[in-house]
C-alpha cells in the first residue's frame, strides 16, 4: 500500500527524469539546425506533449487537500509503467522525425505523430486524473493493510530516529486513537509554521469524536462506521510524516 502523497513524488519524478531526457535530446536537435525554419512547430509539438501531464501533476500537489488516500503498489506500478511507456513513445518518435522516417519531411513527421501520441496521453491524463482528483477513495485498506502500513513506518521512523514519530505510530498500534491525535496535535503546534496541519488534525479529531458519539448513541451503521475509522487512521499515519 503506497500513500497518494508518496505516490505523487515518485510520478513526478519519474515524469522530470524523463522529460529533461526528453528536452535535451530535443534541445540538441534544435542547436544543430535540425528545426530550422520550423522552430515554433518543433517546440508547440514539445511542449503538447510534456506540459499537459507536469501541468496535472503539479495541480495535484498544489490542490490536494485531503488525507488519507492510499492505492495499491501494483495499481502504482501500472501506473507508473504506462506514463514511462508514453515518455519512450514521445522519444522514440522524436528520434524518428528527426531522422526522416518513413520518408517524412519533419513538419509531416511532427503532425502525423499527433495522431497516435495525443490519445495515448489522453489515456495518461484520464488516469492521473481519476487517481488525484476523485474525490472517493479509489480504494481503502482493513484493518490488517492499516496495521502492515503503520509498522513499515514504525521501521522507517526508527531508521531515522525520529522518537516522535515512532511514539505516535506507537498509540496507533495500541488502538488509542484519540491520544494519538492528541500527541500530533501537541506536536505539530510546537513547530509552530504548521496551522494547516494543525486544522487537519482538529478536523480528524472532530471526525473520530461524531463517530464514537454516533456509536455510542446505536444510529452508526456498522460498514460505514468501519470506513470512516479507516479513513481517520490512514489520515493520521499520513500525518505523523509531518512531525
Amino acid at each position: 500500500m503506497l500513500l497518494l502523497t508518496d505516490v505523487r513524488k515518485k510520478l513526478l519524478a519519474i515524469w522530470l527524469s524523463f522529460s529533461a531526457l526528453l528536452l535535451i535530446f530535443f534541445l540538441l536537435q534544435a542547436l544543430s539546425g535540425k528545426y530550422a525554419g520550423m522552430e515554433s512547430v518543433a517546440w508547440i509539438w514539445i511542449f503538447v506533449q510534456l506540459m499537459p501531464g507536469l501541468a496535472l501533476l503539479l495541480a495535484s500537489t498544489l490542490f490536494h487537500l485531503k488525507r488519507g488516500k492510499a492505492i495499491l503498489r501494483w495499481v502504482f506500478w501500472a501506473i507508473a509503467g504506462l506514463i514511462v511507456l508514453f515518455l519512450l513513445f514521445v522519444l522514440v518518435s522524436l528520434a524518428g522525425i528527426s531522422g526522416g522516417a518513413g520518408g517524412q519531411n519533419l513538419r509531416d513527421g511532427f503532425t502525423e505523430s499527433y495522431r497516435y501520441l495525443l490519445p495515448i496521453q489522453g489515456l495518461v491524463l484520464a488516469v492521473l486524473g481519476v487517481l488525484f482528483f476523485k474525490k472517493e477513495r479509489l480504494f481503502l485498506p482493513d484493518e490488517k493493510l492499516l496495521r502492515g502500513h503503520a509498522q513499515q513506518l514504525l521501521s522507517k521512523a526508527a531508521e531515522t530516529g525520529s522518537l516522535d514519530r515512532q511514539r505516535a505510530i506507537d498509540l496507533f498500534v495500541a488502538a488509542d486513537m484519540p491520544a494519538m491525535l492528541d500527541f500530533l496535535a501537541e506536536k505539530i503546534a510546537a513547530k509552530g509554521n504548521a496551522e494547516h496541519r494543525l486544522d487537519e488534525v482538529l478536523l480528524l479529531k472532530n471526525r473520530l469524536a461524531r463517530l464514537q458519539q454516533d456509536t455510542g448513541l446505536g444510529i452508526a451503521d456498522d460498514r460505514e462506521t468501519r470506513l470512516e475509522y479507516n479513513r481517520v487512521c490512514l489520515a493520521a499515519l499520513e500525518l505523523t510524516q509531518e512531525i
